[in-house]
């Protein structure tokens, strides 16, 4: 860069944020690009969640089917016991 792109850049700022109506509209589109990816970032995080769970249930269910022990698939899936209960009693 130039000194003289500097320079504009440098006056540029500081006309900026001598504006006070200006620096506030900024302020809050950054805080709304923030808000943003933080609420994405907590969907995203919910459904992975989910999606874990359901795998854990099918998963479950299998071994059920299969004739697994309560304990093992409890041990192997990080269900409760009673999850896994209620399964159990789904499928018959």
């Amino acid at each position: 860069m130039t000194t003289l792109a500097i320079k504009e850049a440098v006056e540029f700022e500081d006309t900026f944020l001598q504006d006070k109506i200006e620096r506030r509209a900024y302020d809050q589109r950054e805080k709304a690009i923030r808000d943003y990816y933080s609420y994405m970032n907590a969907f995203k995080e919910e459904g992975i969640t989910l999606g874990m769970k359901k795998a854990n249930i099918n998963t479950a269910i299998n071994l059920l089917k299969l004739g697994v022990d309560v304990d093992t698939i409890v041990k192997g899936t990080g269900l409760s016991i009673q999850d896994v209960e209620a399964l159990k009693i789904k499928i018959k």
